[in-house]
């Protein structure tokens, strides 16, 4: 009972965080512009593969931090399924990386989900390296070269993050 306060208790807060930060930096990142390169990781999917990001070096990747309790998270899963199904065979990669406390309920949340795309367990350490997770969901769009283009914070709109997808795939 006292952790679900905790987590609604959170959700205000983080909620709070994600209106006041998608007002000031959703999408500050354009397709093509000089943008910071992305942070090297590797990391083990929830299927046991090895996720590395050099190993994407020449896809377009969106990299998505998410958590199975966050409200948007829940609502955008069926556009990224959407996005990786039509682009997936043309070089797109979507990564979602989540930032619960365990994979446990990550694999079950999946499952029922049906998550289509490669999902890795976060950490704050990752997180930072990403120039840090103000609310989430938190999305990058990385292009060919490994330099983060665009970057939304909450829900990111699902037209714009394939308008921007069929741009970097050309």
């Amino acid at each position: 009972m006292n952790n679900d306060r905790i987590r609604i208790a959170l959700l205000f807060i983080l909620i709070a965080a994600v209106s006041l930060a998608s007002a000031c930096s959703s999408g500050n990142e354009k397709p093509g512009g000089g943008s910071k390169s992305a942070p090297q990781f590797t990391l083990s999917s929830l299927d046991g593969k090895r996720v590395a990001m050099k190993d994407l070096s020449s896809k377009v990747v969106v990299i998505d931090f998410w958590a199975t309790w966050c409200g948007p998270c829940r609502e955008e899963i069926p556009h990224l399924n959407k996005l990786y199904s039509d682009f997936k065979g043309q070089g797109l990669e979507i990564v979602g990386i989540s930032m619960d406390d365990g994979p446990d309920v990550v694999k079950d949340f999946a499952r029922e989900f049906r998550m289509e795309y490669p999902l890795v367990m976060g950490s704050d350490e990752l997180a930072e390296q990403f120039g840090g997770i103000l609310g989430l969901p938190t999305t990058f769009i990385i292009d060919r070269k490994g330099n983060i283009v665009k970057r939304f914070v909450g829900l990111p709109p699902a037209e714009e993050l394939s308008r921007v997808v069929r741009e970097l795939l050309g």
